[in-house]
């Protein structure tokens, strides 16, 4: 085979390696963008609700007095604190996940 005929298969082969992969890809945006709607509307309704769940908590602790109003409210920033703890070493890991060479 010729360095022509060798440099006309490299080039056919790329050509059909870059078409696989934007079929790929144009795959993988219409599976986002099927899943991306229910996935919004979750991620809403948790956020909605758990701003109901801090409004009412944060009525609950005003009905308290001054004393206990401190007390709870200690308890419940230490309760939020422990969740923000969560999802930032969630984001490390996600971080450090898409960081790491491929296998």
């Amino acid at each position: 085979m010729s360095s022509d005929q060798v440099s006309e298969k490299a080039k056919q082969t790329l050509e059909s390696v870059k078409e696989l992969l934007e079929k790929a890809e144009e795959a993988t945006h219409r599976a986002l963008e099927r899943a991306a709607p229910a996935l919004q509307k979750s991620i809403d309704t948790s956020m909605e609700t758990a701003a109901k769940g801090f409004s009412a908590t944060m009525k609950s602790i005003e009905g308290t007095t001054s004393a206990d109003q401190v007390k709870l409210l200690r308890a419940y920033r230490k309760f939020l604190a422990g969740q923000a703890d969560f999802v930032d070493a969630r984001i490390r890991a996600m971080e450090e996940k898409t960081k790491a060479p491929s296998a």
